[in-house]
This record gives structure tokens, C-alpha cells and sequence, in this order.
């Protein structure tokens, strides 16, 4: 009994004051680097492995947050083996993120191998290294550590860095090349290392963390970025509840705030487990707020404040919202789930739980709770909870199967904290709470409801004689009614950006447009009017650069096909038609179809169903019947493989992206090339095993799978 009144005090504690001390609880972090970029803070980390007893760090983390409260952990956006001039596989210390002209700059130690850059397009990466070498690395010199860059008014940049000396160099405005020779300056009083410059106001500071150990924050002033340093004293006294620490500083949204180190993550996992704490290199991220006086000094913090720090505005729960979003997460970890650098939370089980703190449900409350889950071994359960993690129950989503589920909500009314509470073993991708407001009912779609959303659109006709456009279902006009009533759409954006303005990835074809990037587990509703009832022949538009794929038909939920084997039709642009029959007699009257995608990577165009004379592909285009051959360039072959061959046919550069339509780089082939020296070549060239999309010289692109 006494364990368990302990265990219980203990998880009360986390709810509150603690657990504010903790800024990210999915891992241990440390050396924080906030960026502000629109309305949101990027909070780029360190991080410490679980089982670390000195310094085990790898990678390179990402959070970010609107409120300053609750934060989504993005993974790691770089890490070690993108360092690829370096040998070492330990020692990614304090980094630094900044922007300039659209690209993302992340400066890292690598400790022994000086100082490198690395370039993002976005702040969420990846980040790669332009250089192939470090940007600063005085040699055998162990002291290039911490580095920290401002931007200044002029457009001139300057990065300092170092222990225990402090060191600076310009930066060219390219952001990876530098400028003049290192400058080293003159010992500023309890400095030791994790130099943080910024400018507030009409100062410059010099932030840093104060004589080891154990460390403290302290700063310098000067009128200039170049310095002299004047020596202020301290943002936060030495303390012993801290060994180490790191300062980054913002202002956000009208207030300032300081960010460094603890250790009460470690502290409260060692007392949960019923353990003496002992000192590890285990670290977390403290946040405070943190004011200046009318001459530019900063007032004193004793430490960070048991509290943390006011949330800035409420949450709104009626959104998609990344499931790894939290101010408290017990036990729970996130991981990268599949080629589109989406992230999900894992480790779900009984016991374990996530808060998001001050959502505001409104006057009128959520009618609903929608949760897309993955990864389910058992039957497993999401409870939703007000204010405490034993708190009122408002909705309880159970399931035994990935994808969407959907409850309904009673009581969710005002503003609470949220709990969600899990039991099972699973993982979940995101969530979002409708109102009666957010709540649309499922119905036909049209293209008239693009600019009229009030419009009146007719349901397709299905088993009639195919003879026009009201007999096909283009995939793309599916359902209105959102997220778990008309789709499932896995990807965390909209890929194709065309047509239709949700979640669904929309691409062109042509004139028209069809769904494109799917993933395995999604799906697609369509309101449908069966006129002519029993088993129909259907005939469906497909496209894709995998050598197979699937898709499988429902009707009212039940199944009226097997999974339908759809073999690659070369690439992506290149659309082939599936004929088969259903294998359940269908009823007339109104139904809804659903599209159900069983393996990854097929673009849908239309589907028909019903008798026509000829083909169906004919009446879709208008044309006799008669379809021209596809030269193959000599190729040989014929069908898909012929079109896949004939794509690399061409001698030069072959530019090569991910599924998100990042480009990685570029390989180049001889010519007379085939498809399997396509794939060759994208393996010599050190692509691993995964998913790409090749662009030819002649602007064709390729998706294909390389590896298992």
C-alpha cells in the first residue's frame, strides 16, 4: 500500500508544479536553442541518451510552440551521420538555429572536430551539410564548442563561441563561409562556456553559462555586437540543483524569456521508481520569464520557477493536432513514422498519458473526439479526461485496428485541462475535437461547391449503362463531412496542393486531377446512387511507379471486392485501368462507397461501374477505342516495365527526391541506361533502402522503391 500511495503522489505531483519545471518530457534534453519565426517558437535541443551516465549524444532535436506551454516534439532533425567529414559517434553538443533569406542554418559542435554548418529549406529539416568539412576547427583544439550567432542590423553576422576562452568571426552572407580571422576576447568575469548574443532594445548581451560547476547563468553588456563585454552579473545564481546549464533567450509575443538546464526529469523518473537520485547526464529544459530593468539589466531569478510560465493564449482543441503535442507526457516517447517525416508518439500502454494544458472547449463544448491510431497490437483504448489524470470521463475511444476512430463527448464544456489516458499497446499520429460548429454532415461533393459551398451536388450514378460523366466517380470529388467521416489521409500536409483545400493529397493528370501520395490504411467515401442493382463489372484509373500495389471496395462498410492486385503502370504519370466485378450483389438506392488504399503509393482517377460497350477508359476521353502505341525508345520491352526502362533511357543527371519533394541530390547515367541501372545507380550513390522520386533529363519523374 505504501507503493502505491507513493506512485499515486507522485503523478499528482507531475500534474502540476513539477512538472512545469520539465518543458519537453518525451526526452531528455538539454543546451536549448529557441528561435521565434512568425508566431510560433522553434526550440531546437540536445539530447541525452536514457541510459546516459556521463555525455551520450547523437542527434539533434526539434519542439515547437504557440503558447510557450504546450509543445510538439518533432524528432531529430540532424544528428552525427550527417556530419559526413567527421569519424566521431558521440558528441553532438550545443547547436544554434538560425534563419536568413528562406533557408535554415544549424551550426553544431562536434566535440574534438570543431565547428560545422548544416542547411535546411525549412526549419524542420532535414538539415544537410553543404561544406563537407567543418567551419571553424582550430586544430586538436577541444575548446570549439557552444556556438551562437546573431544577425545584426546591418545584415552582417557574427558567430561566437567557446570554453573556456570566447571566441568570434564574421560570417559571409552566405551563412557557411566566414570572414577575417578569429578573434578571441578578453576573460569576461564567471564566464565558462555556452555563450548565448542577442540585442533587446538598444543593448547587446552576452549571456553564458557561469564557472562550473555546478553553473549558473550569467551576461555582459556592451553598445555594440563586437563587443567589449561589460560584466553585469547573474540571470541565475549558481545553484546546486543544477550541475550545468546553458541560457537561450527570446522575446515572444510581448514577453521575454529565458531558457537553460535542470535535471528534474531525471530527479522525478529516480523518486517514481522509488530510487535515490544520483547525478547523470540526464538533462532537461528549464523556461522562465525573465524582465529588464529600465537601463537594460536583467532581474535576478533564483531558479526555475515552480510554476513555469503562463500560458499566452488558450488552446484550440477544434483542429488537427499533432498527438505528440503536450505539456506532460508520462512515459510516453515519439519516434519517425514512415518517408514523409511525419512524427507519432509510441509506447502507449496502460498507465501511460499526455495533458495539454488550457484548452478551451467553448460555451457549447466538443460534440466529438477523432484519434488516428497505428501500430495496434491489441485491443487498446484512448480515455479523455478533464483536469486530472483520474479526472471526469467524457469520451473513452476503444479500438483493435489502425486508422480513425471517432466517439462521441459529453461534458466537454469550458476551458480544462485535457488528459488523454491509454491502455492497449499502440501509437497515435494525431487528434482533433469537433463542435456543432466544426461539424459537417457527409454528403455528395461537386465542383460547384468550390466556389459555393452551399451548392447542390448529385450523388454518381453506379450501374447504369456507362455512357457519360455522371456514371464516373472521380476520386478526388470525395465526400464533404472532413477527417473521419469522408477520408482518412495519414499525411501530416497536403502533398498535392491542388483541387480541394483539406488533408487529402490532390495532384494533376492532366487536365483533371487525381489522389496521389497514399499510404497503406487510408481511405476515400463517396455518396453514391446504385440504379441498377446486383454484381456490376467496374473498370478503375489508376497510376503507379511501384511494380504492385492495391486497393480494396466497400459498400456501407462491407466489403464488395477482394483487395484488387494493381500492377505498376511505370510511374506516376502514366494511368492504366483495373477491370473486374464485384463479388457481392449490390441493392439500389443511396450508398456510400468507400476506397480503402492496402498498399502504399497508387494515384486514383476515377472509378465506373456498370455495363458499356467497350471500354470505359473510350467513353472517359471521348475517343474510338483506338490507342496509339507507346514508343519505347528500343527499349524491347513492353507494358510497364517497357515505360519504366524507356525513362532512364537518357545519358545525364537524374535528380533525385524524397516522397515530400525535398531534393536529396543527383546522380548521372550513361546512356542506354535501364531501370535497374537507375537503381544501381541510386544505391552506389548511398541511397538507402526507401522510397524516391527520380526526375529525367527530360523532366519525367519516377517513383520507385529501392531496397526491400
Amino acid at each position: 500500500m505504501k507503493n502505491i500511495l507513493f506512485v499515486s503522489s507522485v503523478l499528482a505531483l507531475a500534474c502540476t508544479g513539477f512538472a512545469q519545471k520539465i518543458v519537453i518530457t518525451t526526452n531528455y534534453t538539454a543546451d536549448p536553442a529557441p528561435y521565434v519565426h512568425g508566431d510560433t517558437v522553434y526550440l531546437y535541443t540536445t539530447h541525452d541518451e536514457d541510459n546516459a551516465d556521463g555525455f551520450m549524444m547523437y542527434d539533434w532535436l526539434l519542439h515547437t510552440s504557440t503558447d510557450m506551454v504546450n509543445w510538439t516534439s518533432h524528432g531529430a532533425v540532424a544528428s552525427l551521420g550527417d556530419i559526413k567529414w567527421s569519424t566521431k559517434t558521440n558528441g553532438a553538443w550545443a547547436e544554434q538555429v538560425i534563419e536568413r533569406d528562406g533557408k535554415w542554418f544549424m551550426y553544431v559542435p562536434i566535440h574534438g572536430n570543431g565547428i560545422s554548418v548544416l542547411v535546411a529549406d525549412n526549419p524542420y529539416g532535414p538539415f544537410k551539410e553543404p561544406l563537407n568539412k567543418a567551419l571553424v576547427w582550430q586544430r586538436e583544439h577541444w575548446n570549439d564548442i557552444d556556438p551562437t550567432v546573431w544577425i545584426d542590423d546591418d545584415g552582417q553576422a557574427y558567430m561566437y563561441w567557446g570554453n573556456p576562452e570566447l571566441y568570434m568571426i564574421k560570417l559571409n552572407k552566405d551563412m557557411i563561409s566566414t570572414q577575417g580571422s578569429i578573434v578571441t576576447y578578453p576573460k569576461i568575469k564567471d564566464y565558462q562556456e555556452g555563450p548565448w548574443v542577442y540585442k533587446h532594445g538598444d543593448h547587446y548581451y552576452m549571456t553564458f553559462a557561469s564557472t562550473c560547476c555546478a553553473e549558473g547563468i550569467g551576461y555582459a553588456m556592451s553598445d555594440k555586437i563586437t563587443g567589449p563585454w561589460t560584466y553585469k552579473g547573474d540571470i541565475m545564481p549558481h545553484s546546486s540543483r543544477s550541475n550545468g546549464n546553458h541560457p537561450g533567450i527570446i522575446d515572444f509575443k510581448g514577453k521575454s524569456y529565458v531558457f537553460g538546464l535542470n535535471y528534474e526529469l531525471w530527479r522525478y523518473k529516480s523518486e517514481k521508481m522509488g530510487q535515490k537520485y544520483q547525478h547523470k547526464e540526464r538533462r532537461s529544459v528549464g523556461l522562465s520569464e525573465m524582465k529588464y530593468n529600465a537601463d537594460g539589466t536583467i532581474q535576478k531569478i533564483d531558479y526555475w520557477p515552480d510554476n513555469g510560465v503562463a500560458q499566452l493564449e488558450d488552446f484550440d482543441p477544434y483542429k488537427r493536432v499533432e498527438a505528440e503535442t503536450m505539456s506532460w507526457g508520462e512515459d510516453v516517447r515519439v519516434r519517425k513514422s514512415g518517408t514523409a517525416g511525419n512524427t507519432v508518439i509510441t509506447n502507449l500502454s496502460e498507465g501511460k498519458y499526455t495533458k495539454i494544458s488550457g484548452v478551451e472547449f467553448g460555451d457549447a463544448g466538443a460534440e466529438s473526439f477523432s484519434a488516428s491510431v497505428l501500430s495496434v497490437k491489441k485491443a487498446s483504448s484512448i480515455t479523455v479526461r478533464l483536469d486530472k489524470v483520474d479526472g471526469e470521463i467524457v469520451g473513452k475511444a476503444e479500438f483493435s485496428a489502425d486508422g480513425l476512430v471517432t466517439v462521441p463527448l459529453t461534458g466537454a464544456v469550458g476551458k480544462h485541462d485535457v488528459f488523454f489516458v491509454f491502455a492497449g499497446d499502440f501509437e497515435a499520429d494525431y487528434w482533433e475535437f469537433e463542435d456543432s460548429k466544426t461539424s459537417i454532415p457527409q454528403g455528395p461533393f461537386c465542383k460547384a461547391k468550390l466556389g459555393d459551398p452551399e451548392a447542390k451536388c448529385d450523388a454518381p450514378v453506379v450501374g447504369a449503362k456507362v455512357e457519360g460523366t455522371a456514371n464516373f466517380i472521380d476520386f478526388e470529388n470525395y465526400d464533404v463531412g472532413g477527417a473521419g467521416k469522408a477520408y482518412y489521409d495519414m499525411d501530416t500536409k497536403n502533398q498535392g496542393g491542388e483541387y480541394r483545400e483539406d488533408r487529402v493529397d490532390i495532384v494533376k493528370n492532366g487536365d483533371g486531377f487525381a489522389v496521389g501520395y497514399t499510404q497503406k490504411g487510408e481511405w476515400l467515401e463517396y455518396t453514391v446512387n446504385v440504379q441498377a442493382g446486383g454484381k456490376l463489372p467496374f473498370e478503375l484509373s489508376y497510376a503507379s511507379g511501384m511494380d504492385n500495389t492495391g486497393v480494396r471496395l466497400f459498400m456501407d462498410d462491407e466489403p464488395i471486392t477482394d483487395t484488387l492486385a494493381l500492377v505498376g503502370t511505370g510511374d506516376f504519370d502514366t494511368y492504366g485501368t483495373f477491370k473486374g466485378t464485384t463479388t457481392k450483389e449490390l441493392t439500389e438506392g443511396e450508398h456510400v462507397l468507400k476506397v480503402l488504399v492496402t498498399s502504399d503509393y497508387v494515384n486514383l482517377d476515377w472509378i465506373a461501374f456498370g455495363e458499356s460497350e467497350g471500354s470505359a477508359e473510350d467513353i472517359r476521353n471521348g475517343t474510338t477505342g483506338i490507342v496509339p502505341k507507346i514508343a519505347l525508345n528500343g527499349a524491347g520491352a513492353t507494358g510497364a516495365a517497357g515505360m519504366a526502362n524507356a525513362f532512364a533511357r537518357a545519358a545525364g543527371s537524374y535528380r533525385v527526391f524524397d516522397v515530400m519533394g525535398s531534393e536529396l541530390g543527383n546522380i548521372r547515367l550513361k546512356a542506354g541506361a535501364t531501370l535497374t541501372d537507375l537503381k544501381a545507380g541510386l544505391k552506389t550513390a548511398g541511397f538507402g533502402s526507401g522510397v524516391y522520386v527520380v526526375r529525367n533529363p527530360a523532366g519525367k519523374t519516377l517513383k520507385l522503391q529501392v531496397g526491400e
